[in-house]
C-alpha cells in the first residue's frame, strides 16, 4: 500500500515542488520560514514553508547581510524585521538588536536597553511593525516563563507588564491564581490584583476556576469580557465543606454552585451528567439554567455523544429532538 500511494502522489510531489517559488532555508536550525528566493536575490518570508497555502512574501532585504534570529526576527544591515514587516525605523537599536533561544522568547526582540514585543500598525493594510517596550525589564536577565509569565532578575512580569510582588517567594497556582509570603494573586485576561485571602489556607480546587482559603470559595468568574472578569468570594459557614465536583460545579456544605450561582438542588440526590449538566430527583441544569422540560428520573447520557431523557436529546439548554 505504501509503495501504491508514492506512486499516486509522487507526480503530484513533484509539480508542487517544481512550482515552488521558494529556494534553500537561509538558517533552518533558527527558523522554517526564512528562504532565498530562487535567484537568491531576494529573502521570502513563507510561515513554515506552506507558500502555498499560508502566503510568500518578498522581505526586500539585503541578502548578503541577511541574519535569521528566529521564526519571527530577522535583520540586515538596514532594518530589523518581524515576520515579512520591517520594524519601524530608529525604534531599536539595530547594532545590538538580538534574540534569545527558547519557544517562549521566539517572538520576543532585545537590545542593549530594552526587551520589546510587536504590534502590527495598520491603515489600509500592515503600515509597520511598532516595537513596544516591556517597561522595567532587563535585557539581560529577561526570560519568558511561558505564554502569560516571564521575569528578569529582579521582576516577574504577567502579559508583559510588570507585577507588584515579593521576587523571591512568589509562585504561581494555576492559571488564575498565584501568592507570594505575603498576598494571594488573581490574573486573568488582562487583570492582576490582589485577593484579600489567607495565604496559610489558601489552595486550588481547580487550575482556572476555584480556589479557597479557611473561610472563602474563590470563583474565576471568566467570561472573557474584560471588564467582566473578575473573582467572586463565596463565604463558608462554620462547618461547612467544599467538595470539587467537576470543572464546572463546586458543592459548598449543602449548597451547589455553578461558578458562584446557587443552584436550586438537593445536595443528597445530585449526579452530574457530563460536564455541564446536573440534577437532583426534582430538576435537571444546565450550567446554570433549569431545564423546565426534562425529566430527572431518565435524564442521562445517550449513547456516545448525546445527553437527553425518555423524551429526546438536550443540546446546551435547547431539546433539539424528541422521541
Amino acid at each position: 500500500m505504501k509503495t501504491f500511494l508514492k506512486i499516486v502522489f509522487a507526480p503530484l510531489l513533484w509539480l508542487i515542488n517544481s512550482c515552488s517559488p521558494l529556494g534553500n532555508p537561509v538558517d533552518e536550525k533558527k527558523s522554517d520560514s526564512h528562504y532565498y528566493n530562487k535567484q537568491k536575490s531576494d529573502i521570502n518570508y513563507s510561515p513554515m514553508g506552506n507558500w502555498f497555502e499560508l502566503a510568500n512574501t518578498p522581505m526586500n532585504a539585503d541578502v548578503s547581510s541577511f541574519k535569521v534570529l528566529t521564526r519571527y526576527l530577522a535583520t540586515d544591515k538596514h532594518r530589523a524585521y518581524f515576520m515579512q514587516h520591517p520594524i519601524a525605523e530608529g525604534k531599536v537599536d539595530l547594532k545590538t538588536f538580538h534574540a534569545k533561544e527558547g519557544f517562549y522568547m521566539s517572538m520576543i526582540g532585545l537590545d542593549r536597553n530594552h526587551v520589546y514585543q510587536f504590534s502590527k500598525e495598520y491603515g489600509a493594510e500592515i503600515k509597520s511593525i511598532v516595537p513596544v517596550k516591556i517597561e522595567g525589564a532587563d535585557p539581560a536577565t529577561y526570560e519568558a516563563i511561558d505564554y502569560l509569565w516571564a521575569k528578569d532578575d529582579e521582576n516577574f512580569f504577567y502579559r508583559q507588564q510588570k507585577v507588584p510582588v515579593d521576587y523571591n517567594s512568589f509562585e504561581t497556582l494555576g492559571e488564575s491564581f498565584s501568592r507570594d509570603k505575603d498576598s494571594i494573586y488573581y490574573h486573568a485576561l488582562s487583570n492582576f490584583k490582589s485577593v484579600s485571602a489567607d495565604v496559610g489556607s489558601f489552595k486550588i480546587l481547580h487550575e482556572r476556576y476555584y480556589a479557597m482559603d479557611r473561610n472563602t470559595v474563590f470563583v474565576n468568574h471568566y467570561t472573557g469580557n474584560e471588564e467582566d472578569t473578575d473573582i467572586i468570594p463565596i463565604p463558608i459557614a462554620p462547618g461547612e465543606t467544599v467538595r470539587l465536583l467537576n470543572e464546572a460545579y463546586v458543592q459548598i456544605g449543602a449548597r451547589i454552585f455553578y461558578g458562584a450561582e446557587p443552584l436550586d438542588l438537593d445536595a443528597s440526590t445530585t449526579e452530574i451528567i457530563g460536564t455541564y449538566y446536573i440534577k437532583d430527583h426534582k430538576k435537571v441544569f444546565y450550567q446554570d439554567q433549569w431545564l423546565q422540560d426534562a425529566d430527572p428520573q431518565s435524564f442521562s447520557t445517550i449513547g456516545d455523544f448525546n445527553v437527553g431523557d425518555k423524551k429526546g436529546v438536550f443540546r446546551g439548554a435547547e431539546r433539539v429532538s424528541k422521541n
